[in-house]
């Protein structure tokens, strides 16, 4: 008899009406009839020759063909015994630091190198993001860059106003020098285009959409999915989106996200300690995408990062993302904005001006 193995690293999600089958090695994930995962389970336990008959002569072909699919895709092999060497993945996930992700809402008048800061990455943070609104003179961003350089910083994302001055000579010359600099976000640019820096392994992303704050973050689109052991594993126990993040916003308050509501003090103010000590910051961090309503039900679920700061019902801390536009009961994407049913939240959270 044959058996079809499939790897370890690929993980199948079911949702309510489509499945996503996440190869979390290659990065990659292939969006399947839910028919078709059940056949892929049945197959764990059993021969290829019992699945034909479980299923019947008549769907013979079809089966054969999600088979070779699955082979030609390198997401597993046939042989003539399911193999216990293929040790089930380790979903467990942890980090030693207390937070591992920070965005700085970038603004000149906050001293950087305060007391908070120096503790906050004295943590070994592992990604920055920093977010300029306005114009910001590349001389300050590096006067910015300098402060993290001998840190644990594994990657600083850039998020900068459309200048002419902003030439990708001048962009990579400046990723060179300060290379954490991992990936760069233009808005308001006149065009929408990608380009790449530094030996082509840094993404320049020129977004002709205006981001004048953090009212802008929190979309759901496919082109953020990621399909990663990271991700994956993380999704499992907690909130991909704020689990061990904080953020300092324009005006130096102390967040989980810039877009959030509630505050836990300010950088001038405030320490780090007082912040890790109190539980209502952890709290968004624990909610895991198999709790949140529709969520649960989506097969994009645990390639998705969420977001907590625009609800659909603002007075549930558990209701799905306001600006998400996919229906797992349907497969169908619309514009979240176009859905009446949004609307009176999206007026609560005064985001009219960014949907106009």
């Amino acid at each position: 008899m044959q058996y079809f193995n499939l790897y370890a690293n690929c993980r199948l999600v079911k949702g309510a009406r489509m499945s996503l089958l996440c190869d979390l090695q290659m990065r990659k994930f292939y969006h399947i009839p839910n028919d078709t995962a059940d056949v892929l389970i049945f197959l764990q336990q059993h021969s290829i020759e019992e699945c034909m008959t479980h299923y019947g002569e008549d769907n013979r072909e079809a089966i054969t063909g999600y088979i070779d699919f699955l082979i030609s895709k390198e997401l597993g092999f046939t042989d003539h015994q399911l193999l216990q060497e293929l040790i089930p993945l380790d979903l467990s996930w942890d980090r030693y630091s207390d937070i591992t992700n920070v965005i700085i809402e970038y603004n000149e008048e906050i001293n950087y190198t305060a007391t908070f800061f120096r503790q906050l990455f004295d943590l070994h943070v592992q990604g920055l993001e920093i977010r300029c609104y306005g114009k910001t003179a590349l001389g300050k961003i590096r006067e910015l860059l300098e402060i993290f350089n001998g840190t644990t910083l594994r990657f600083i994302k850039l998020v900068l106003l459309y200048d002419d001055a902003l030439e990708l000579r001048t962009l990579d010359k400046l990723v060179k020098q300060y290379p954490r600099v991992k990936s760069l976000l233009i808005h308001s640019s006149p065009t929408d285009k990608a380009e790449k820096i530094f030996d082509g392994s840094v993404p320049v992303v020129f977004f002709s959409n205006k981001i004048n704050s953090c009212l802008a973050c929190g979309e759901i689109r496919t082109n953020y999915f990621t399909s990663n052991m990271e991700l994956f594993t993380e999704s499992q126990h907690y909130n991909t989106c704020l689990n061990r993040k904080l953020s300092i916003d324009l005006n130096g308050y102390i967040r989980n996200c810039p877009s959030m509501r509630e505050h836990f003090g300010h950088v001038k103010e405030t320490s780090l300690q007082e912040v890790l000590d109190n539980e209502a910051f952890h709290r968004y961090g624990k909610i895991r995408k198999d709790e949140i309503a529709v969520c649960k039900d989506c097969e994009f679920r645990h390639v998705c990062t969420d977001c907590r700061a625009y609800l659909e019902d603002p007075q549930d801390i558990y209701s799905r993302p306001l600006k998400c536009g996919y229906d797992p009961y349907t497969n169908h994407w619309e514009e979240w904005a176009d859905n009446p049913l949004k609307h009176a939240a999206i007026a609560l959270y005064g985001l009219e001006e960014t949907i106009n």
